[in-house]
């Protein structure tokens, strides 16, 4: 984290400190991600196996033994509380395949004095899933039985869940899916930062609401951890 080499109250103005109660660093000092180069932001595998030409699609690419990968650049982070634990999907656990299962995610709310609002990379994809039991299939990939021989998902399946010994019903979908990961590199130069309005405008990026705040905490000048 920045603080083991910075300072908790670093800035000259008061008001700049008294957000870092609220803030990690790098909310403020990360305003966007991906600037230089551009990074992966969807995995579809639903489409791996296929003959795709997606060339002139732009900010996609598809190869056959992977699915249609979606790219981004100069991207906004995704803000949440975290406390520095996460969340994780494990291995056979039931999902709902009518919405995006989360596979790792920020732990932390409003309510939780160990937490900050922290920038996040969300990247989400569609990965292969046992409808009859709704869990996510372990799919058999490498080797000369794997998918990237036999381009078979069927078979992929059932070899791959025969090896962890997780129930299969012998039918397969795909579903959605997203993960968090937390924004600690580019960190931007201080005169590229996130400014006021950046985030207190009426156009501002926070989702104040989603935080658990009522509302944009400087106009209803609320700064508490209790909304």
């Amino acid at each position: 984290g920045c603080t083991r080499c910075h300072d908790q109250h670093p800035h000259k103005e008061s008001l700049l400190n008294k957000h870092t109660a609220n803030l990690a660093c790098q909310t403020c000092h990360i305003p966007y991600y991906a600037r230089a180069q551009v990074t992966q932001m969807n995995w579809d595998w639903s489409t791996a196996g296929k003959e795709m030409d997606l060339s002139g699609k732009a900010g996609v690419t598809y190869r056959k033994t992977m699915g249609t990968l979606t790219w981004k650049k100069n991207v906004m982070p995704t803000y949440a509380w975290f406390n520095g634990k996460s969340g994780v999907y494990l291995r056979g656990e039931k999902m709902d395949p009518s919405k995006p299962t989360r596979l790792s995610w920020p732990l932390g709310d409003i309510h939780d004095p160990n937490a900050k609002i922290h920038p996040f990379k969300v990247h989400s994809g569609k990965q292969i899933y046992d409808t009859g039991n709704n869990i996510f299939i372990t799919a058999h990939i490498y080797g000369k039985d794997g998918f990237w021989t036999t381009f078979d998902w069927a078979s992929a399946a059932k070899i791959g869940m025969a090896s962890t010994g997780l129930p299969y019903s012998g039918h397969y979908g795909f579903a959605p899916t997203k993960m968090y990961w937390r924004l600690d590199h580019m960190v931007a130069p201080k005169e590229k930062t996130l400014q006021c309005l950046d985030c207190h405008g009426d156009h501002g990026r926070m989702d104040w609401k989603a935080l658990g705040y009522q509302g944009d905490p400087m106009t209803n000048h609320n700064w508490a951890r209790n909304p």
